[in-house]
């Protein structure tokens, strides 16, 4: 028995259930890295998480809180705090393996692209206190020196100062000239502040008065010709040439404005506003003659005919008139300075009366010789 026992056992059929049952065991399977991470469990993610919720606010918050801020605030201080954290928190994250790894490369990406742009503002912000620190450190040449010394030492023209011929008239010529651009205006009211407050008081509706006088004739230009009085007088007769316009015609006129002080201020005497039509030719022809006897030593005597009438010639005598006159009434006048002085016209030609002009309106005769 025995030695048949040992026999069955190196026969081939020895163990023959034993082989069927290793074939039916699986080969245990190989799994690859990338499918170890894949089959991860979720709740492997979810402690993760938990295990990092620090890391994850200030990636989550913090620095894109930060970010804003120290992009808008210009403080160099904030901005390198923002690039100190981003690089520790980014390193950290790879470090201790938080999140899944598409999360921290995503993460990774975007932080990357705010510290560029945190950095290009760092590098726009210390551009000017670069130069001015390299400026310090290179001061100007000496050429450069000379040439701001030269620069600094010439004179420098100061200019003139310019004065308003305005301000150099006197007070009455220019109360007397804004009264004739009231006029000219046709604004009576305007002109009523110019007249004298004498006459506005005497006056029953001056501004009736004013407008039945004035407004037919406008002044289009007028200057002064002549003025015979200074501020020191309470009165003063300023002559005007002005241009008017008359029913669409132009004609040059002379007036012989009374200005009158009253508490320091000249007013217009509305009654010595005469027209008197200026006549050129025979105003040529007068200086001419004028002249002649100027220069003449000796007036030559004028001889008259016994039997010839004696002519009498009128002119304002206190008013110091330039004209002489036919009539001692002339319009040409104000009525206050009527009656006018006589003379006779053999004394036209004498030193005292050499330089009176002959009166248009009333027809006063030229002068003998002209």
């Amino acid at each position: 028995m025995n030695s048949n026992r040992g026999q069955y056992n190196e026969s081939p059929m020895y163990n023959m259930k034993s082989k069927r049952q290793e074939k039916k065991r699986p080969a245990p399977q190989q799994v690859s890295e990338e499918q170890g991470w894949a089959q991860m469990p979720q709740e492997g993610e979810a402690q993760g998480i938990q295990r990092h919720v620090f890391l994850s606010a200030v990636l989550s918050f913090v620095l894109p809180v930060l970010f804003l801020v120290s992009l808008i605030l210009p403080s160099n201080e904030l901005r390198w705090a923002f690039l100190a954290i981003t690089a520790v928190s980014v390193l950290s994250m790879w470090v201790l393996g938080a999140f899944v790894r598409s999360a921290r490369n995503t993460l990774t990406v975007v932080y990357a692209a705010l510290a560029v742009v945190i950095g290009l503002a760092l590098f726009m912000n210390q551009q000017s206190p670069e130069a001015l620190r390299v400026a310090a450190h290179n001061p100007p040449s000496a050429v450069q020196q000379d040439q701001q010394a030269l620069l600094n030492a010439m004179p420098t023209e100061t200019p003139a100062p310019t004065t308003d011929p305005e301000s150099l008239k006197p007070e009455a010529q220019r109360r007397l000239e804004e009264f004739f651009t009231a006029w000219s205006r046709n604004q009576i009211q305007e002109i009523l502040k110019y007249c004298s407050p004498a006459w506005v008081n005497s006056t029953q509706a001056p501004t009736n008065v004013l407008f039945q006088a004035l407004s037919g004739n406008l002044p289009l230009d007028w200057h002064v010709e002549n003025d015979n009085g200074s501020d020191a007088n309470a009165n003063r007769v300023i002559t005007m040439r002005a241009t008017f316009q008359d029913g669409g015609e132009t004609a040059d006129y002379r007036l012989n404005v009374r200005m009158v002080k009253t508490n320091d201020v000249w007013y217009v005497d509305p009654n010595s506003l005469d027209l008197v039509p200026v006549n050129e030719a025979a105003e040529q022809r007068a200086s001419v003659q004028n002249s002649m006897v100027i220069n003449t030593t000796i007036a030559p005597e004028v001889t008259k005919d016994p039997s010839e009438p004696t002519i009498v010639v009128y002119y304002n005598k206190e008013g110091k008139g330039k004209y002489y006159h036919t009539d001692k009434h002339c319009p040409a006048v104000a009525s206050q300075w009527w009656p006018l002085t006589e003379f006779s016209f053999d004394l036209i030609n004498s030193r005292e009366f050499k330089n009176l002009l002959p009166c248009q309106k009333c027809g006063a005769p030229p002068r003998p010789g002209v």
